[in-house]
């Protein structure tokens, strides 16, 4: 069985587009999404459809949560109030694009999704199992990893939200974070992850795959909405929209000062 793994597509169809092209060329026999498909990002609607259309199987991101409910804030922190206020008007702008119907999708999109392949037990989230915002330190001891795995019974714990790509393998089992549709991951470029299961062997093993998709069209209709800059800033030099850098490229840091 193979499974492509997205997630944080935050309102980038280019990105979305390019990342189902990529997987369907690649013979997955499942697509799941980890969350927030909405939020920073200018084509909510559009993505909110492509999903819906295209069957993507879906948990419910924070984002997703705040837009469905009717929130103010979608829970996350920022790097100051600043980013905090235009990060509320993109939520405010992002409910507003949407359907009644749309509304009720994120509304009502799973906490979790699980799946069975050969002998493992994978689960999907967008934060941690029961905490939609958590997130797992990267530096954990193994014992930390082991107990999340086996305390949620899974062999495979798939989760989103901090867009890093991630993998950690322990006696106990695996977690892996894909990175981000659109959430900046990387510069102008989405990521994704394939977990493939032989159940003939009964080995898994995980890929990360980054895909180009076109900067040029989402920057056009970010513009024409009159979105904050800021956002769109981190989608070109791939900066966390929340603030934290995501690497230690020197070079993009010093870009953020200069005109895109």
């Amino acid at each position: 069985m193979k499974i492509g793994i997205i997630s944080d597509i935050h309102g980038n169809l280019p990105g979305l587009q390019a990342c189902w092209r990529s997987l369907s060329t690649q013979g997955v026999d499942q697509v799941v999404c980890l969350g927030d498909l909405v939020q920073y990002g200018p084509y909510p609607s559009e993505v909110v459809d492509f999903v819906v259309q295209h069957g993507i199987d879906t948990v419910q991101g924070n984002c997703d949560r705040a837009v469905g409910r009717g929130r103010e804030t979608t829970g996350d922190d920022f790097d100051n109030v600043h980013w905090d206020n235009m990060a509320a008007d993109s939520l405010q702008w992002t409910g507003d694009q949407l359907s009644d119907s749309q509304v009720k999708f994120l509304r009502k999109l799973p906490a979790e999704l699980r799946y069975r392949s050969g002998k493992w037990n994978i689960l999907c989230v967008h934060g941690l199992p029961g905490n939609i915002t958590g997130s797992i330190r990267e530096n954990a001891t193994a014992e930390v990893y082991g107990f999340m795995i086996s305390r949620n019974s899974c062999d495979v714990l798939a989760l989103g939200h901090t867009h890093r790509m991630f993998l950690r393998s322990v006696k106990e089992g695996m977690i892996v974070n894909p990175g981000s549709v659109g959430g900046g991951t990387l510069p102008g470029e989405s990521t994704l992850a394939v977990l493939e299961v032989d159940n003939e062997t009964g080995i898994v093993s995980v890929s990360w795959q980054r895909v180009p998709f076109d900067m040029d069209a989402y920057s056009r209709k970010y513009r024409h909405e009159d979105l904050p800059e800021t956002f769109l800033r981190c989608v070109v030099l791939g900066r966390d929209p929340r603030g934290e850098w995501l690497n230690d490229d020197i070079t993009r840091r010093q870009r953020w000062a200069e005109p895109l």
